[in-house]
């Protein structure tokens, strides 16, 4: 099995996390867990998925921004 793995800031050439079965996006940070459970939450936002490549690149914002309305 192939599951994705995630890149900060215009593909690093590390992955920030591996193994993504689960995303969750809001406003201002993406949540990541892999098959086993682990979790990453980051403070930015998707702005590429490659299916083919099993790559999600996500731009990390450098400040936390406000907090999402009614969480």
């Amino acid at each position: 099995m192939c599951l994705a793995k995630a890149y900060l800031n215009k593909q690093d050439s590390e992955p920030v996390l591996q193994d993504i079965a689960y995303i969750r996006l809001h406003d201002n940070r993406v949540e990541l867990e892999t098959l086993f459970g682990q979790g990453k939450i980051i403070p930015g936002r998707i702005i590429e998925i490659d299916f083919a490549a099993s790559k999600i690149l996500i731009e990390q914002y450098l400040q936390p921004a406000a907090p999402d309305e009614g969480v």
